[in-house]
């Protein structure tokens, strides 16, 4: 975000030691600009043309029913449960249903006026004039981040990241009520936020002749707020964590401490973060000519640094990251490095400037053009209409059903059911505990929706174990299969998942590929009115499902010999008794 936060300035000497640079810095800032307002108007613009993200939608979920019914419940009518980790931004959203503005308006019009805020913080650090230039360029320099395209899918990062700001700028200027209200703030808005906020709050007990008011402020202002937040929360939920940070935590761990797919996500943030804070922390090396004059960042660098970058990054190596959409979780590493940079940018020389600059965009360039592009094909392909307009004709059914699905937005927000998230993080029992077979069959609910990874199976295999207990998405899967199969009454039908681009530029047919399964209960009450509502949007039933799950095995030469179907192909799942093959 920061290699755009100054244009050049209009240095004489400069000019005349660099004349042929100068509009290579200039068409970089005019392009930061342009693109900048591009970014704001799509902000406001998106939820008009695309959908928001499934885990979006969720919250959404929590907030209607805290809305319309006084409680936070997954669905409504059901237990209590604390699936949305945002309380204050679902309490938000919640406020702007009650005053009929749908979420995804809502969500816009907070992203589009709080990145202009951010502009307006970062500019305030640099202690620059704020123009519409160079709010302009902050917000261009912003679209250039993945996390950008979390933001476009209704996620609340740039609220987050106003706070973060916010509470550094604060911390460094040693405003310790204020700081101690914003840490608080943040922490409201997102949990993990106390991972930033703890190291902040220490560094700034850390002055001797000042400790004791300081300390008595930040009681006062944090911890007692703090407390009595966590004791409401403990007493209205009966747990001491929220659910996602309960399935997020039971994960296999490399030396137990580390979580490879989280560490190497954060990695190309990390490395862009290294080329664009060189420039502040460079020391030339003695013996060596510098090609570039050292430079004393302020006091407070080595702090913030340990705060925004060491601490959090340690936590979230430690940690799995669901649903990390634009390497949303990541969103303090871009923004760190810029916010470091703003708080010393007074002390920059213009050659320093300019450098920053071109190296900024040089490592958008190397690290992350690539993965913003990538996002962005994702956010295309994964519009999924069809799923969107299942849920809504399922509401319409004349009585309310029961679901249980592994996609816990759009089928359970649009439907209105009563939903059990089999992955855990809206239901309780299966955040302590991988959804087992018995437990299907306990439930025994009308309908299970589940999106098995592609290269997995919606039918049965007989080298799959009766059960499995390790927390994986294959695992769970496999376990929902397993358990319609002993109930014995589902039959199977599948919807293409994402969008046409998707399926097109896979070269997949509807229903193959990455698909939903849907496995509809024969004996419920509402079988036939489902039956009609996904053949009404073109779901692919049996015999032909089968087919396509027997041909999808087939081409990616898993296993050629499924298990065989109920031998009249009555469309019901049945399969030969399964032997355990491995550990």
């Amino acid at each position: 975000m920061s290699a755009g936060q100054h244009g050049p300035a209009e240095d004489p000497g400069d000019i005349a030691n660099h004349p042929r640079w100068l509009w290579l810095d200039r068409a970089l800032c005019a392009s930061l600009a342009i693109y900048g307002l591009a970014v704001l108007l799509t902000l406001l613009a998106l939820p008009h043309f695309f959908l928001p993200a499934e885990d979006a939608v969720i919250l959404h979920q929590y907030s209607r029913n805290l809305a319309e019914q006084g409680a936070i419940t997954y669905y409504s009518g059901g237990p209590r449960a604390e699936g949305a980790t945002d309380f204050a931004w679902m309490a938000l959203v919640a406020g702007a249903i009650r005053c009929g503005i749908a979420p995804p308006v809502f969500t816009a019009v907070i992203n589009f006026s709080t990145l202009l805020l951010l502009g307006l913080v970062m500019l305030r650090a640099a202690a620059l004039r704020v123009t519409p230039t160079r709010l302009l360029m902050i917000a261009g320099a912003a679209g250039l981040v993945p996390q950008m395209v979390a933001a476009g899918a209704g996620f609340a990062l740039l609220p987050d990241a106003l706070l973060l700001a916010l509470l550094v700028v604060s911390f460094a200027r040693q405003r310790v009520t204020l700081t101690a209200a914003l840490a608080l703030l943040l922490c409201l808005f997102r949990p993990d936020g106390i991972v930033f906020v703890v190291p902040l709050l220490v560094f700034l007990l850390l002055r001797p002749d000042t400790r004791g008011a300081r300390a008595q402020r930040i009681l006062l202002a944090f911890v007692l707020p703090g407390l009595a937040y966590f004791v409401w929360r403990v007493a209205y939920f009966h747990a001491l964590f929220p659910l996602p940070f309960t399935v997020k935590s039971d994960v296999h761990r490399t030396l137990g401490v580390l979580v490879p797919h989280s560490f190497t996500s954060s990695l190309k943030y990390l490395f862009f973060d290294s080329a664009l804070l060189l420039p502040l922390l460079w020391r030339p090396v003695p013996g060596l000519r510098a090609w570039i004059a050292g430079h004393a960042p302020r006091a407070d660098t080595i702090p913030l640094v340990v705060s925004l970058l060491a601490v959090p990054t340690l936590f979230y190596w430690a940690m799995r990251l669901d649903q990390n959409v634009g390497d949303r979780f990541f969103f303090y590493l871009p923004l760190s490095a810029a916010l470091l940079l703003a708080l010393n940018w007074s002390t920059f020389d213009d050659p320093r400037r300019r450098l920053i600059l071109r190296i900024g965009w040089a490592a958008f360039l190397v690290f992350l053009l690539g993965p913003l592009l990538r996002e962005f094909r994702s956010f295309r392909d994964y519009q999924f209409r069809d799923v969107q307009a299942i849920a809504a004709d399922l509401r319409r059914l004349p009585t309310r059903g029961t679901l249980l699905t592994t996609e816990a937005g759009f089928i359970t927000y649009g439907s209105g059911w009563v939903a059990y998230d089999a992955w855990g993080l809206n239901t309780e029992r299966f955040a302590h505990h991988l959804v087992q077979p018995s437990d299907v069959v306990a439930l025994h609910p009308d309908l299970i929706v589940l999106h098995p990874e592609p290269q997995e199976s919606c039918l049965p295999q007989p080298d799959w174990l009766p059960a499995y207990t390790v927390r994986s998405w294959p695992n769970m899967t496999r376990n929902l299969i397993l358990g319609a199969n002993d109930a014995g009454d589902y039959q199977l039908w599948l919807i293409s998942y994402g969008s046409f681009h998707y399926r097109h530029r896979k070269h997949w047919r509807y229903g193959e590929g990455d698909r939903e399964c849907f496995l509809v209960r024969q004996s419920s009450p509402r079988f036939a009115g489902m039956v009609a509502v996904l053949t009404q949007h073109d779901a692919v039933g049996p015999p032909q499902s089968i087919a396509l799950e027997r041909a999808h095995k087939d081409a990616l030469g898993v296993r050629r010999n499924p298990a065989p179907l109920h031998q009249d192909l009555n469309q019901v799942l049945e399969f030969l008794p399964r032997t355990p093959t491995g550990s």
